[in-house]
Formats: structure tokens, sequence, C-alpha cells
């Protein structure tokens, strides 16, 4: 099992932080590009070679992205509506991944295929949003690092639309 924890900046314009391991060493690299609409974010490896790109898609009812992977491979990650949980379904070329959420989106669970190969965290009580990422099957961590990543999206813009609501 591996470890990997994600911690924002306080003050930021876009995403641009390094992912730590379990070691506190610097393992990943996210770098999101400043868009007017969307999203859209690269990462590197430790090496700062690039491991994946993640793009949010413009126009949808429900938060969608589509993830290229260094190896070739896509994934087309989708929210989807559910009543007192998240779910996000991830069609891959390597199978179907699930993520399931506790009422309060702090604790997630992935899943392949029917089998457990991870686990998501939020800390509970923090300045900036900070994650924690188990990997139970070291064969997709590029996929649930993406996963992540997506995740923090769609809850930041769902914080944005509600402050966004409650101003007007």
């Amino acid at each position: 099992m591996k470890k990997y924890y994600f911690k924002e900046k306080f003050f930021k314009i876009t995403d641009k932080y390094w992912i730590m391991d379990e070691n506190n060493d610097k393992a990943f690299y996210l770098d999101q590009d400043f868009t007017f609409f969307g999203y859209r974010s690269r990462v590197f490896d430790k090496d700062m070679k690039e491991a994946f790109k993640v793009e949010r898609k413009i126009l949808s009812f429900l938060p969608t992205y589509f993830v290229d992977l260094k190896d070739g491979s896509q994934m087309t990650i989708k929210s989807r509506l559910s009543f007192l949980r998240r779910k996000v379904d991830i069609e891959t070329d390597f199978g179907t991944i699930n993520l399931k959420g506790s009422i309060w989106d702090y604790n997630f669970d992935i899943s392949l295929d029917g089998k457990k190969i991870g686990e998501i965290s939020k800390v509970f009580f923090a300045m900036t949003d900070q994650y924690e990422l188990r990997v139970l099957d070291e064969d997709y961590t590029e996929a649930m690092l993406a996963l992540v990543i997506c995740l923090n999206n769609i809850k930041d813009s769902e914080a944005a639309a509600a402050a966004n609501s409650a101003n007007n």
C-alpha cells in the first residue's frame, strides 16, 4: 500500500503544488493551466516527466473530465446524480472504476470492476483542501491520482456555484 497527500495552497489562481508520498518525498507535481472556462492541468512525475493530462468538458449537465495517461490509455470521469452519496464513474481502457463517498464527501472508496483498489480521505479541519489517497493496487496509481484531482475540482466548482447563488 502506498499513500499520497494533496495539499492546496491557501492563496491561488491556479493549482500548482507537489503531491507528496508517505515519506514526505515529492512524488508528483500538479500544474493547472489558467482558463476562464473549464479545467485543464498536467501532472508530472518526480523527474518532471509528464504522467497524465486532465481536461474538463465545458458543456455538460454534470461534471465530465477526460484524462490522457502517459501509456496512451484514456479515462472519462463523470459525476452522477445520487441521493445522499457522491457517485463518480470512470470509464477506462482497462475497466470501470467506481467512486462512492459519504454524505459529507470526506471519505471515498475506489473500486475497479467490484474490487477495492484505493481510498480517499479529506482532512476535515484544514484551511485548504487536503486529501490522502491510499493506493491498494499500485497498477492504477495514476488513474487514482487523476480521480482525486477531478474530485477536488468538482467540489471547488460546487462551492463556487453555492457562493455565487448566495450572493444573488
